[in-house]
């Protein structure tokens, strides 16, 4: 970690709800995904001589209550602005691409309006929440944090040590935050920013049981930064899912996602963003994992060394107020 990094204090972003919001959504998605493929575990309670329907129902049970509860915690939807007509989102998302509004003047005092992007870059990320079940050994470590958005070289044994006779899962969740502002706007506009966020885990063993990892990201948004505190509540998206069941061996899991939004934005207001970037990982009763190197960044990288965390933005002016005639 690099000095500025060590010396620079924790921004404003409210992680409120997050952890009790992601932790249930990946319980929701393991519970999904064992009713779609229920014939393996159906099998083995089948062998062991247990009711496979009554714990298929048991599942399902399970599966709604997490449903309700997930419901509750998940904040009213806020409505992205539709970008310009203009727009075209190419692939990779990239708010730079679409064409700008060209520069356009009110008759009564002649003051251009016009369009424009640009690029900012993340900073250094800092802690977020770090989740260890009660009954359990090990956590998922922080290793290198970059000055442009990116922490690397993660790692973690993780062992779940449940007493006797209470068979469930075990959640762990480690995530890393960062808030990046921009420059206001001149005129009252459509802003719309845009990165991708880059996650590789590398498992060296994972045995003794059904074991889920997730990489998530999840973003909050202001159009009016002051100095307050933003609460990342707008988005939670996944860029990697994996199920690992018993391997052995060192193995390599990479994922990407791109997170784009637009808002309205009043002019001389400065727009902030909050980011979350996280590990979750699920281990039943009896299984366990060992996390060899795991990293997340945010932002597009250069081919310049140390040069990355790029977030790409840009304005355009807010109809009906400019005019042309």
């Amino acid at each position: 970690m690099s000095e500025s990094a060590k010396q620079s204090s924790r921004p404003p972003v409210n992680l409120e709800g997050l952890q009790e919001r992601v932790l249930l959504s990946a319980s929701l998605m393991r519970l999904n995904a064992q009713l779609r493929n229920f014939t393996p575990l159906r099998d083995r309670l089948v062998a062991h001589g247990q009711d496979a329907n009554a714990a298929y129902r048991q599942i399902e049970s399970r599966r709604d209550q997490a449903m309700a509860e997930l419901k509750k915690l998940t904040p009213a939807p806020v409505l992205p602005v539709p970008p310009p007509k203009s727009f075209r989102p190419p692939r990779p998302v990239d708010a730079l691409s679409p064409p700008i509004a060209p520069a356009r003047f009110l008759p009564a005092r002649n003051n251009p309006w016009f369009g424009y992007s640009g690029r900012v870059y993340a900073g250094p990320l800092h802690e977020g929440d770090d989740i260890v079940p009660p009954e359990a050994t090990g956590s998922i470590q922080t290793g290198l944090i970059d000055d442009l958005g990116g922490v690397f070289h993660c790692y973690g044994g993780l062992i779940p040590d449940p007493p006797d006779g209470h068979p469930k899962e075990y959640f762990w969740l480690h995530s890393w935050i960062e808030l990046i502002p921009f420059p206001a706007p001149v005129v009252h506009s459509t802003f719309t920013y845009s990165f991708p966020v880059y996650v590789g885990v590398q498992v060296y063993d994972a045995s003794g049981g059904a074991v889920t990892l997730w990489c998530f990201v999840s973003v909050g948004e202001t159009p009016d930064f002051v100095g307050q505190e933003v609460v990342v509540n707008t988005v939670d998206s996944w860029p990697l899912v994996i199920e690992l069941n018993d391997s052995p061996f060192s193995q390599d899991h990479q994922g990407q996602s791109n997170v784009q939004r637009s808002f309205l934005v009043e002019a001389g207001h400065v727009p902030a963003v909050a980011v979350a970037l996280g590990i979750v990982v699920a281990l039943e009763s009896g299984a366990g994992v060992s996390l060899e190197d795991a990293f997340m960044y945010m932002g597009a990288r250069t081919n310049v060394f140390g040069q990355g965390g790029i977030v790409n933005f840009r304005y355009d002016p807010t109809p009906p107020l400019i005019k042309t005639d």
